[in-house]
């Protein structure tokens, strides 16, 4: 048996609990709930989380709409706002290596199709999007990442387009990457290299502040890179995507990918050696711009709440979660949007957005966050804090749990992924008769489009000895921030 026939068998195997639990009703609770412990050591606090760990990325195609990030585009500025107002936009994505300047007053390069796509003239960026996106991270309050386009071969353009932008946007520029995913079009590091140095010179020649290199999910080349380039970098990135949307699943993607943190662990290390922050500068549950019932369900809050906190837990600053507008994703992958009709406001805001972005709707019919939405804002919680040790013993069921401190208060993260299994959770180490804060993230069901929330649900206290039991539904999330005594 291949190891692909195995995964999908473990995935069909895994839907069948999926659907008991999410068509469970209240009356179905009477199954034994799995007893599980936290053991937390607050002596040893470890990494502390970057403000900026809630960050989104878009499409540099959003900006042919000079009224989407724009200042008065106030739905949409309250959401970053309320998501993380520390957090860091990333511009970019497949269409950033498709797009030409249009403020650009030198010869204009020749622009080569894709090989196999269907965008036979390049996008062009006007100076009125540019303007426009200057405005909205100003109110916001949001750093500013931006793509410019290697895949072109002028760094000319690309300097021409950098210097606008930092013009712009001033101070809040954080760095200007070169390339989108390059493994995707250059045949190694070699040849990625080879074409990105001169843009490289070029940039820093003019004062302008570079990361990357931006790539796929090719460790490998984030590792060479920090070898050769980290002196001129102001941080280190690659992207996340956990499969293919047409392999996705929600047991599949609520499995957790220990892979991938293995390769986390490895950019680390190469970026404390150069003391370089590490940021997931693309990513989210599916490539291919997410699955639908998928990525936009409650089961993708957990999934994402998770992560955050894990990628935390390892040293990374930030999580840049893809999204944006259903029609800015479905061009940058060659297809023609297609969002359905009809339905009241909610299902009308919904179809304007890519199936995985983390807030929906438009300026005409205003905006509402998604599921994903609410699991990154019980992450960010986390924000400026250090992030502390501690052993989990997880009863047989899907639970991953994180704390952290932050002055004389404990931040404790207990996240049940399971679709079957309520689950009581013993938590030790808190401070002796801490009283405790909680506040949980939850839904009617993991496949739940609505209703979900992430609200104060009374408090906690922990005895003496510093233990305290804390119960979670099968397919929810708590936080709990702890302050007492100690």
């Amino acid at each position: 048996m291949t190891d692909l026939t195995r995964r999908h068998l473990l995935q069909a195997a895994a839907l069948l609990p999926l659907a008991t639990a999410c068509g469970a009703r209240a009356s179905d609770a009477n199954a034994s709930a799995a007893q599980a412990s936290f053991a937390l050591d607050t002596t040893r606090p470890g990494r502390r989380v970057d403000p900026g760990l809630a960050s989104l990325s878009y499409e540099t195609l959003e900006l042919s709409d000079p009224t989407f990030f724009a200042a008065d585009n106030h739905g949409l500025v309250q959401l970053f706002r309320e998501m993380n107002p520390h957090g860091v936009l990333r511009i970019g994505g497949n269409t950033s290596d498709d797009t030409v300047w249009g403020g650009y007053k030198g010869r204009m390069p020749t622009y080569v199709p894709r090989r196999h796509g269907k965008l036979l003239q390049p996008h062009v960026l006007k100076p009125e999007g540019l303007q426009a996106l200057a405005g909205f991270v100003r109110a916001t309050g949001w750093k500013l990442v931006f793509g410019v386009n290697l895949r072109i071969g002028s760094p000319e353009m690309a300097v021409d387009l950098a210097q606008t932008v930092q013009r712009l946007v001033g101070d809040q520029l954080l760095a200007i990457q070169i390339g989108n995913e390059a493994n995707n079009y250059e045949h190694d590091y070699a040849e990625f290299d080879a074409a990105w140095v001169p843009y490289a010179k070029a940039l820093q020649a003019a004062g302008l502040p570079i990361a990357g290199p931006d790539t796929g999910a090719n460790t490998d080349w984030v590792i060479e890179y920090a070898k050769r380039h980290a002196k001129e970098n102001v941080f280190l990135s690659r992207h996340y995507y956990r499969e293919a949307a047409e392999n996705g699943s929600i047991p599949d993607m609520l499995a957790g990918d220990p892979g991938f943190f293995g390769e986390v662990e490895q950019i680390m290390q190469v970026a404390d050696q150069y003391a370089l922050p590490f940021r997931v500068s693309e990513g989210n549950s599916y490539y291919n711009g997410g699955r639908d019932g998928t990525s936009n369900v409650f089961a993708s809050a957990l999934w994402g709440a998770d992560f955050m906190l894990a990628l935390a837990q390892h040293g990374a600053a930030s999580m840049h979660f893809h999204g944006g507008t259903l029609l800015s994703v479905e061009t940058s992958l060659g297809r023609v949007a297609k969002a359905p009709e009809g339905g009241d406001i909610v299902a009308q805001r919904d179809a304007q957005a890519s199936r995985y972005s983390a807030i929906a709707g438009s300026r005409a019919l205003g905006y509402q966050p998604r599921p994903l939405f609410h699991g990154i804002a019980l992450a960010q919680r986390f924000a400026g804090a250090q992030m502390l040790p501690g052993q989990l013993g997880a009863g047989g069921a899907n639970l991953t749990a994180y704390a952290a401190k932050r002055g004389d208060e404990v931040l404790v993260a207990l996240i049940n992924k399971d679709a079957q299994r309520d689950v009581t959770v013993a938590l030790s180490g808190l401070p002796h008769g801490a009283s405790g804060e909680l506040m949980r993230l939850r839904a009617p069901a993991l496949d739940s489009r609505r209703d979900v929330s992430f609200a104060a649900d009374g408090r906690a206290s922990a005895d003496a000895s510093g233990t305290s039991r804390i119960a979670l539904r099968r397919g929810s999330a708590v936080l709990a921030s702890w302050k007492g005594r100690g």
